[in-house]
């Protein structure tokens, strides 16, 4: 759910890097929508730093984590073709 709320806040603002915080607002909205508990600001920080620590995203430290940068390591469109749901069924 996080990797799609990156996609969707950098399709949202045309720009593939922006503010945790803002993510953590992606994400949230996206888990709303899904109808899915959404984990504390702190949980989805350290998923932000284990996807950076795999270098799947590139994560830049900023004031108390909440301005940090991330970036996707890799494009929009293969996050977005791993986690298409027929990924689920070809494994």
């Amino acid at each position: 759910m996080f990797l799609r709320a990156v996609v969707a806040e950098f399709q949202r603002v045309g720009i593939e890097e922006a503010q945790f915080f803002k993510l953590y607002d992606q994400h949230q909205v996206l888990c709303r929508f899904e109808g899915i508990h959404s984990p504390t600001m702190t949980e989805v920080a350290a998923l932000c730093y284990r996807l950076g620590s795999i270098r799947l995203l590139l994560v830049e430290p900023g004031h108390l984590d909440l301005s940090m940068r991330v970036r996707l390591n890799v494009s929009q469109d293969d996050i977005m073709y791993a986690l298409r749901p027929e990924a689920s069924l070809d494994a």
